[in-house]
């Protein structure tokens, strides 16, 4: 009986083997001697395979199973009587059993997907290996069970083949828990299925071994002890080849499940024929969707024998074309097949942007070939596909367009020598006006075959192109910032010194006179002629003042431009005396009496507005009316102010120039171009006036009427040209608080500058502004007063705890060493140190406020962020000290119940100007400021030709200057008479005795001067 128990185990097992195994056997020798490349697919359909590890494994599993069994029943073998049982025990049996078991196991394992430890794939080797011993050991206590006569060993040595054998049931469980664990909907990439089919063959696997070997394991009690408990009617359990014929029915069971598992395994996962298969067939449908969506082109292209040339090109180079074919989707398209003919191939691109004729579109072909169509073509095959094309026509300029574009590239991708080339390509419609840039790389696949790619790169240049722009503004922007920054800061401090010096220079003249004239006397002749001597001096100096403030204007109004240029401007309100912008004729280069001012109401009254834009429209419109208006023809300025919507209008109105006749047919378009960036719509002759002239006047007027929340425009009328401005502006109350303001007693008046011009006039502000002599302190002489400011400060505040103080601070404090080093020292960064030094009550006592030439509107947030304000350097006049010094400090020590700040009353600021030195100083007009104003009136009163000077226009101009002089100085009343008198002869009629009224008035000028 255990002769044919093994005899038909090892014929099944051996057919089982045979059968599943010599296929790929079979196909392993055909691969082996075979020199011919290899079919993709085999005569039955089947994919050719390759013999892998894990089959490998299986087939000397089954080989040496099969080897035992014939052994077993071809030949004696050694066999034992267990003593404690009394089963046979076959060695041989063991003998496969123990090594065979924990290979099995650990090829279980190493079928398994490796784990991910955080950072890679990896596997537990230890883990496996352990398992594996385990089981070989379980197995091996089958050799030691025949020799252990005593039970309690037998007991002993069977524990333990029971306990090591149970490792392979918690894997089992331990390894469902992780695969339930993983979540997988059948998707992804060919790796990550290949990893999931592993999971779970190694769980199948393992389920398998772990189920048969329980049964191997139940056989084994049942046919080595069955005959133990069983009555003796079981002949089966009580057969001695009951144990034999056990082992070969479980062992035939788990060979032949083991082994289909392992050709499953195989062809699932570990068949490298497949793989490739499945990794072709999943780059090809990568390279199906690139090929259909990508941006990139993708063109096979292929010269047949008969001279035609076959493209087939992916549909995006034509998405735009088929787009507009409403007939077509562009979902179901795969591909475009052009054909050309050697005629259209002909063309010779001779730079990157040739096009080939509209003729020779005839000979080309196109075909559109859907999805359902792709697989079946073939460009290589040499027939005369004509008739399957459409040939192009010529109703569809978008395909027409991208056919010809691609023909080009196509014809310069023929021409080239080079196996690999990468070119340009520009390319448009000849209806179009943006080109499109393309990027061609050719690859030689053959002689006779390319592949292009041709990617459209229009935007990347484009993109660059605005990069580059960028660039290039940002920079001039940032040269233009720093041209500003110098501008203000040296250039504008230099002018302001000079302007200083010319006022110091002319006081000290005025002074002068008035000391020759208490001296010697009015009459005196030796007086006289010293007085014209001073007097001419003086006009100079004056001439050199007005001279200074106009190019200070000139470098203010430079950098404002190029503020506007970048929309970096922020407006500075401010009061503006219209009458005095618009009626300034001097810097325009024109004729005596070519320009007139209107102004409704007259006066006009004092607006509050940006006087630098104002400046800016009215010179720029005064200009161009004198470039493209009449030569030598009049030119009126018109100024309206509506109290009731609070509109300020200004007119300026020109005559008609050269190639006026033009712009008035035109009509609107005129005035657009006008105010466009880089558009002049007069041809100059004059080429160097062309250089100098960009167009951008009317351009910057338009910037500056939008700062103003205003709008300009200018009309060509066929007798004259209008230019037109409107914008709200406020009218300018002044405080009634502002002419009694006065500082309270005690103030400390702290000033520092390195400049000694600027500390002349830190010590006249300070002075205007109320300060006593005995409580100002101006510092910045040496490095060493400008390095021990902080420090002097803080100390000063805190030794005076009721004191308040007034800072004015320069901005740019540069020191010099001994070593003849220079270090410059922000004033707004010391002002900042000492306000933190303080602490808060000590710090509300103080008023610090930064003065600098930079007023740029990113230093003016710099300087508010660290200071209680910033006063911008200007020329000094008394009448606004005041003003400015009073805004600031009720802004920062407001009045409790409107009552005085510091007690002082309006008697007590009068007083401190009760002498015309001091009335000079505050108001800073000089007694021979006010001769010089009589003198010119006597001038213009004996100039006038017919004797009749009261209808000379610049005449009232001057005696309206001269009784705004006169309020000034008019603090004790004294002039009050001599303002009426003016007024009389400056009504609407008049009087016929104007030379008797005006010698009144300049007497009592004189005589006031005289005695002051």
């Amino acid at each position: 009986m255990e002769l044919n128990a093994a005899l038909v185990e090892s014929l099944l097992l051996t057919t089982a083997v045979v059968v599943k195994h010599m296929p790929l056997l079979w196909d392993v020798k055909f691969k082996d001697i075979s020199s011919r490349p290899l079919p993709r697919v085999m005569a039955g359909g089947g994919e050719r395979t390759r013999i892998s590890g894990i089959l490998y494994g299986g087939m000397v599993t089954q080989s040496i199973a099969v080897m035992s069994v014939v052994i077993m029943s071809a030949f004696p073998v050694p066999v034992m009587i267990d003593p404690i049982l009394g089963s046979r025990v076959n060695f041989i049996r063991w003998c496969e059993w123990a090594p065979l078991a924990g290979y099995m196991t650990l090829m279980t394992e190493c079928i398994d997907a490796p784990e991910y430890d955080g950072e890679k794939l990896t596997h537990a080797w230890r883990k496996k290996f352990v398992l594996s011993g385990l089981m070989s050991l379980s197995t091996m206590c089958g050799f030691v069970f025949p020799f252990c006569t005593n039970i309690y060993i037998w007991i002993v040595v069977m524990t333990f083949s029971c306990l090591t054998y149970s490792a392979v049931i918690f894997r089992y469980f331990e390894k469902r828990k992780l695969f339930r664990s993983c979540v997988w909907t059948r998707g992804g990439s060919v790796d990550e299925s290949e990893l999931f089919e592993r999971a779970r063959m190694s769980l199948t696997l393992q389920g398998v071994c772990c189920s048969v070997w329980t049964l191997i394991t139940l056989q084994y009690f049942v046919t080595s002890c069955g005959h133990l408990f069983a009555p003796k009617s079981w002949t089966m359990l009580h057969d001695p080849a009951c144990m034999m014929i056990g082992e070969c029915a479980m062992d035939l069971l788990a060979k032949c499940l083991y082994m289909a598992l392992i050709m499953e395994a195989h062809h699932a996962a570990f068949d490298e024929a497949k793989r490739a298969n499945r990794r072709l067939y999943e780059l090809r449908n990568t390279m199906s969707v690139v090929w259909e969506n990508s941006s990139d082109c993708i063109a096979i292209s292929v010269q047949k024998g008969t001279g035609r040339t076959m493209s087939m090109v992916s549909p995006s180079f034509f998405r735009s074309a088929l787009v507009d074919m409403k007939e077509e989707r562009i979902q179901d398209i795969s591909a475009i097949v052009l054909e050309h003919s050697s005629i259209a191939m002909q063309s010779q691109p001779l730079n990157n942007t040739s096009r080939i004729k509209e003729s020779e579109l005839q000979n080309v072909g196109i075909r559109i070939v859907r999805k359902d169509a792709f697989a079946a073509i073939d460009i290589h095959s040499s027939g005369n596909d004509i008739d399957v094309f459409d040939w192009l026509e010529h109703d569809n300029e978008v395909m027409n367009s991208l056919v010809a574009s691609f023909t080009d590239m196509l014809a310069r991708a023929w021409q080239s020598k080079t196996e690999d080339i990468l070119f340009d390509h520009d390319t448009a419609a000849e209806h179009e006006s943006i080109r499109a840039k393309f990027e061609v790389k050719v690859t030689c696949l053959e002689e006779k075959a390319i592949v292009m790619v041709v990617r459209n790169v229009s935007e990347r240049y484009r993109r660059f192109e605005a990069e580059k722009r960028f660039v290039f503004e940002t920079t001039a922007r940032q040269k233009d910032a720093q041209a500003n920054r110098f501008t203000r800061h040296e250039v504008k401090n230099g002018l302001l010194a000079a302007i200083e010096i010319c006022g110091n220079v002319r006081e000290q003249m005025s002074d002068d006179m008035s000391h020759l004239q208490k001296d010697l006397g009015y009459a005196n002749h030796t007086c006289a002629m010293s007085e014209k001597s001073l007097s001419g001096k003086l006009e100079n100096m004056t001439e050199l003042e007005s001279t200074l403030h106009d190019v200070l204007d000139i470098i203010l109004a430079e950098t404002m431009a190029r503020d506007l240029i970048h929309e970096n401007y922020v407006p500075q309100m401010e009061r503006i005396d219209v009458n005095d912008i618009l009626g300034k004729t001097t810097g325009f280069g024109a004729k005596n009496g070519q320009f007139s001012l209107v102004c409704i109401p007259s006066p006009m009254p004092v607006i509050v507005s940006d006087k630098g834009l104002f400046k800016c429209i009215h010179g720029n419109a005064i200009r161009n009316a004198l470039k493209y208006g009449k030569l030598g023809g009049k030119i009126t300025t018109q100024a309206i102010f509506d109290r009731d919507t609070g509109e300020f209008e200004m007119k300026v109105i020109n005559l008609p120039g050269h190639g006026h006749d033009k712009l008035v047919m035109m009509g609107t378009r005129a005035s657009e171009l006008v105010f466009s960036h880089g558009t002049r719509l007069h041809n100059d002759s004059n080429d160097n006036k062309r250089d100098i002239s960009a167009g951008d006047g009317a351009w910057i007027i338009r910037k500056c009427a939008n700062i103003l929340g205003g709008k300009v425009e200018i009309r060509f009328e066929p007798d004259q040209t209008i230019f037109l401005f409107r914008a709200p502006v406020k009218l300018y109350h002044p405080h009634k608080e502002v002419d009694t303001f006065h500082l309270p007693p005690g103030v400390w008046g702290i000033g520092i500058d390195d400049s000694k011009i600027q500390r002349k006039l830190l010590e006249r502000f300070f002075h205007h502004a109320g300060v006593s002599e005995t409580h100002r302190i101006i510092l910045g002489q040496d490095s060493g007063e400008i390095s021990g400011f902080v420090d002097m400060v803080v100390d000063l505040v805190k030794s005076h705890p009721r004191d308040l103080f007034f800072l004015i601070v320069d901005e740019n404090l540069e020191m010099v060493d001994d070593d003849c080093s220079h270090k410059t020292i922000s004033g707004s960064e010391c002002i900042k140190k000492i306000r933190t030094a303080l602490d808060r009550k000590q710090e509300m006592r103080m008023l610090a406020l930064v003065r600098s030439a930079n007023d740029s509107p990113q230093d003016l947030a710099l300087y508010r962020s660290r200071a209680h304000g910033c006063m911008p350097k200007v020329p000094l006049r008394g009448m606004s000290v005041k003003e400015t010094v009073s805004q600031f400090w009720n802004e920062r020590f407001p009045r409790k119940d409107g009552g005085d700040q510091g007690g002082n009353n309006l008697e007590g600021s009068l007083n401190r100007i009760a002498s015309m030195e001091n009335i000079r100083d505050l108001t800073l007009i000089s007694p021979v400021e006010l001769l010089l104003a009589v003198e010119d009136i006597d001038s213009l009163c004996v100039q006038s030709p017919d004797n009749s000077p009261q209808c000379h226009p610049e005449l009232w101009e001057k005696i309206h200057r001269l009784k705004g002089d006169l309020k000034t100085v008019n603090v004790d009343g004294k002039f009050t008479p001599t303002i009426d008198l003016i007024d009389t002869i400056r009504s609407g009629t008049h009087p016929s005795d104007f030379m008797t009224v005006w010698l009144r008035i300049r007497s009592d000028v004189v005589s006031f001067v005289s005695e002051n």
